[in-house]
């Protein structure tokens, strides 16, 4: 799990100096400087491993989203778009 910390300019232009002066980035600065220093490797590996854009958190499903709207703005085409992706899969050309 990730958190987003929001820090003024100032803050973060010192941030960055601090890191850069130590050959590292804001983040393994912070790290190294905690009471219990995380290992920069580690504290890496955790920040690569999260999805980066929706194309990689949504890698490997296949499904349909609702607009929320009751209208129907065409017939089934989402029902039939992922059961000819589900098809595809199945014949592993996908």
């Amino acid at each position: 799990m990730s958190h987003m910390l929001e820090i003024p300019d100032t803050l973060y232009a010192a941030l960055q100096k601090a890191a850069d002066a130590s050959g590292t980035t804001p983040l393994g600065w912070i790290a190294a400087h905690l009471p219990n220093p995380v290992d920069a490797e580690d504290l890496r590996k955790e920040y690569d491993a999260e999805p980066k854009t929706l194309a990689d958190l949504f890698a490997g499903r296949v499904g349909r989203i609702r607009s929320g709207g009751e209208e129907r703005l065409s017939e089934d085409c989402g029902a039939k778009f992922t059961d000819s992706l589900e098809a595809k899969r199945g014949s592993g050309s996908l």
